[in-house]
């Protein structure tokens, strides 16, 4: 895909793995919306950052309705926003595995939505899924973080089928540990991780293939 004069929507984009694909985008001359409840620290003319908590479907619409509206199509959704919860299932508490669904599973569904009518008109998009490779394999304490990444991959492979035939491109890709807050927050740290501005560099390259190529599920991971 043609970047320059994209309309590309990144959500999570105030740190890591988010940040660093606006950036990029911005660069290959994409009009690029950031979407985090946090503000992103991007400074560009062709920036603009909304603030969303994504866990809450008002917020997303709210968000999608400014950018629809201005531009009447988004070309790039890049679904990063995500957290994990790990530990003994039995000590997660409802609030807590609702909180991780709304943000891991159903807000990529809310995102998703907004975007397809303007990419089915248009025959054309891209909609660029961040999974994990704990969504391709179980991990000791990562019961509900794999539920919904698991999810992640088996909604993006069908919805791959269902819009294939609209030109518009629906990937996955898992990585591995990635060198951002994520861990922090998760109160564990891996013994190695990718550059978040190196992953980054990696999905702009996917978005980049011709229109005519379809990637579908990829796992990187961390050398």
């Amino acid at each position: 895909m043609e970047l320059k004069g994209s309309i590309a929507v990144v959500t999570g984009s105030s740190t890591g793995i988010g940040y660093h694909t606006a950036r990029l985008l911005l660069e290959k001359g994409a009009e690029v919306y950031g979407l985090s409840r946090r503000a992103t620290a991007v400074r560009h003319d062709r920036f603009h950052w909304l603030q969303c908590d994504v866990t809450i479907a008002e917020e997303i619409d709210r968000a999608f309705d400014a950018v629809l509206e201005r531009h009447g199509c988004v070309d790039i959704l890049v679904n990063n926003a995500g957290f994990g919860l790990f530990g003994d299932l039995e000590t997660l508490q409802p609030d807590e595995w609702h909180r991780l669904l709304a943000t891991n599973l159903t807000a990529v569904f809310l995102c998703t939505r907004r975007v397809i009518p303007s990419m089915k008109e248009r025959r054309r998009g891209m909609i660029l899924n961040i999974g994990s490779v704990a969504g391709k394999r179980g991990f000791k304490g990562g019961a509900a973080y794999s539920a919904t990444k698991f999810a992640i991959n088996g909604l993006s492979e069908s919805l791959m089928d269902d819009l294939r035939e609209f030109g518009i491109r629906v990937s996955c890709v898992n990585p591995g540990s990635v060198e951002t807050e994520f861990f922090d927050r998760a109160g564990m740290q891996p013994k190695k991780a990718m550059d978040p501005a190196h992953l980054a560099g990696f999905l702009v390259s996917i978005i980049e293939l011709p229109d005519s190529m379809l990637p579908d599920q990829i796992t990187v991971r961390p050398l």
